[in-house]
Parts: C-alpha cells; sequence; structure tokens
C-alpha cells in the first residue's frame, strides 16, 4: 500500500524537478488525507517491532528501501520522519539480513531539491569520503 502512494512531499518536489530535465513523468495515488502515510509507517514499525517473520517479509518485498525514503520531513504528513526512523529502527532491530541489505547501500548522488537551490547551494558528494556536502553554487 505504501509503494501504491505518491512520495513525500520534498521527494516529489525533487522528481518534478528531473522530470521536467528528462520528460517522464510518475503515476502513483495521492494520500486521502493529511498524515496517511504518516499513519501507514508507523502501523508498520509497530508491525514489525521484535517480529522477525515480519521483518523478513517486508525484506523480501523490497520494502526497506522504501521505509528508508519516509525518513524525510514531510509538510504533508507530520511526524513521518520520526515514524520512519522508528520503523527504521524497529526493522533493523535483531535482524542480521536487513541489517546487511542496508550496510550494502551505496550513494549514488544527491536529489536536486528546490529549496536548497533557492539558497544558491547545491549537494556535492566528496569522491574520496562518498559524504554529502553543501557547497555553493558558482
Amino acid at each position: 500500500m505504501l509503494g501504491d502512494l505518491e512520495p513525500p512531499a520534498i521527494i516529489r518536489k525533487g522528481i518534478k524537478q528531473s522530470d521536467n530535465q528528462d520528460g517522464a513523468s510518475c503515476s502513483s495515488k495521492p494520500c486521502p488525507y493529511k498524515g496517511f502515510r504518516r499513519d501507514i509507517v508507523a502501523l508498520i514499525g509497530n508491525c514489525v517491532y521484535r517480529r522477525k517473520h515480519v521483518q523478513d517479509e517486508i525484506r523480501s518485498r523490497s520494502g526497506i528501501l522504501l521505509l528508508l525514503q519516509q525518513c524525510v520531513t514531510d509538510e504533508d504528513d507530520p511526524y513521518l520522519r520520526e515514524w520512519g526512523i522508528w520503523s527504521v529502527r524497529n526493522i533493523l532491530e535483531g535482524n542480521e539480513e536487513n541489517q546487511k541489505v542496508v550496510a550494502e547501500l551505496q550513494l549514488q548522488g544527491s536529489a536536486d531539491v528546490p529549496e536548497i537551490s533557492a539558497l544558491g547551494l547545491r549537494v556535492d558528494i566528496d569522491p574520496k569520503t562518498r559524504r554529502a556536502k553543501l557547497v555553493n553554487v558558482p
């Protein structure tokens, strides 16, 4: 259900900016009410708490990355970030396979967020440390 919804507002903004450059579009369902996404993430976070079989099921359905994407501040979903962090904590607790999936993730780049661009900044990836850093736009 969470995967069928449009992404959080900050991610949508980055996608729209990218789509304007690529000419592609995203088709997903809008949330039926403000806070719906947060409620779904909270439910998932509570369901995976110390339940390895549920944690494994989420991993088998490629849900770990989807939960990580919920760890953002979203104007349409108050406390989404907090519930996202709680859910990720619970899905990783005591589950080495899930921890391995997250440990193997690699930084691929940064999303262009209009608010950062408006400040005259951009996100660069340090080639040595592979960490993100804010730099002034020349």
